[in-house]
């Protein structure tokens, strides 16, 4: 909590308010400077600081300004070029610069307007530039607006203005948000959403409602990805997206997860706990607990597993597919469906290839056990095979 008790370096503890940093108790002033002591009229101060500090006598703020203006009736300052520094437990934590500022209320409330820089000095260190800013001293809470620009080093962010509690380190973006992770790991990743919260301590972030994000990147292998409520954090660096979730490849087609997703940005690896569906071009994919990976172009899914096409169906509690690849290995249980022949193959484990005309070709591992069964159309009568309508095959 910030003391109200303000009491500028070289000025007069008597008087409670700003005072000409250049007149260090009263010695030596002008007499144009005690007068306007005297009569608290406005009074131009060739050099300007002042200092906040909490009740244990701990320095919170320090503001200084090579020239200011104050009016001791309105008991407010104008000052120019302002600069200042925001303690915690003695320590800097913020830096802010302007071109100018205006202090209210005996500086309890403060404005800085012209290319309004606040640096959070934690490493890495975080910037907000915007053109105006608003200051409560005693609350340690602030708004900035007008052409607003958040970066940390790959990290950009835009809005239409933004709340920053001093205490918490939480940053709230409102109107707009957009973020742009330009680092090649996440192939410049762009989201948008109608409001951010980040804390620029801990790097937790959330974003309620709708949140869009595509990668702008030419390598980039997301298109598209839709879906409401993001959590995350900048600095594990992964973002979560409550279901339904829309995702849309550039090369494996269209994925819609009903659950929640978890995409780890550095490894470009997408986690979906509940049941995942896809489609690219005719083939279906379902399953649950699936995992894509979009740098390996490989898809996994731990439980009930289904390719689906038209004429064939394959069942397993396992698989995985590499599209880059085209290769298929589906484990536990597997079943292949086709409907020429109402063939039904049963394996341990099948693998192999989709090729290019979407027809799978598997086969068992050497050790492998593997039954198929085919149904066949019955001879004409009197024909040697009249009555033999099924076949089952054990290699």
């Amino acid at each position: 909590m910030i003391s109200k008790s303000l009491i500028p370096s070289g000025c007069s503890p008597v008087t409670g308010l700003l005072f000409v940093a250049v007149c260090p108790l009263l010695a030596g002033c002008t007499p144009s400077s005690l007068t306007a002591l005297r009569e608290r009229v406005p009074h131009k101060l060739k050099s300007f600081s002042l200092e906040h500090h909490t009740a244990d006598g701990q320095l919170s703020l320090s503001l200084s300004s090579p020239r200011a203006r104050h009016d001791w009736n309105r008991k407010t300052s104008v000052v120019t070029t302002p600069q200042a520094l925001v303690h915690r437990d003695g320590v800097p934590v913020y830096g802010i610069r302007a071109r100018r500022g205006l202090l209210l209320g005996n500086n309890r409330l403060v404005q800085l307007d012209g290319a309004v820089e606040l640096v959070h000095l934690q490493k890495p260190s975080t910037v907000v530039t915007g053109e105006r800013l608003r200051w409560d001293t005693d609350r340690g809470h602030m708004t900035m607006a007008i052409k607003l620009a958040v970066t940390r080093q790959d990290l950009r962010m835009t809005a239409g203005w933004a709340e920053l509690d001093f205490a918490r380190r939480d940053l709230a973006l409102h109107d707009q948000v957009v973020v742009l992770d330009q680092s090649p790991q996440a192939d410049h990743l762009r989201l948008e959403a109608t409001a951010l919260q980040w804390n620029l301590a801990s790097g937790d972030m959330r974003a309620p409602g709708l949140v869009k994000a595509w990668q702008t990147a030419p390598g980039g292998e997301v298109e598209s990805i839709q879906g409401v409520n993001l959590t995350g954090n900048s600095q594990s660096r992964w973002l979560e997206l409550e279901g339904p979730v829309q995702l849309e490849t550039r090369r494996a087609g269209q994925w819609q997860a009903r659950g929640d997703v978890r995409w780890w940005l550095d490894q470009q690896q997408l986690d979906s706990p509940g049941v995942l569906e896809a489609r690219m071009g005719e083939l279906q994919i379902s399953g649950r607990a699936a995992t894509l990976d979009l740098k390996q172009g490989l898809l996994t899914i731990a439980e009930d597993c289904q390719f689906h096409q038209p004429s064939e169906t394959l069942n397993a509690q396992q698989c995985r597919w590499n599209w880059q690849e085209g290769t298929i290995l589906a484990q536990g249980g597997v079943t292949l469906q086709r409907e020429h022949y109402q063939q039904l193959t049963r394996a341990d484990q099948l693998q192999g290839q989709l090729g290019e005309d979407n027809i799978l070709r598997l086969t068992a591992p050497p050790q492998g056990q593997v039954t198929t069964e085919l149904e066949l159309e019955p001879e004409p009568e009197g024909s040697p095979a009249h009555g033999v309508q099924a076949v089952q095959l054990q290699p």
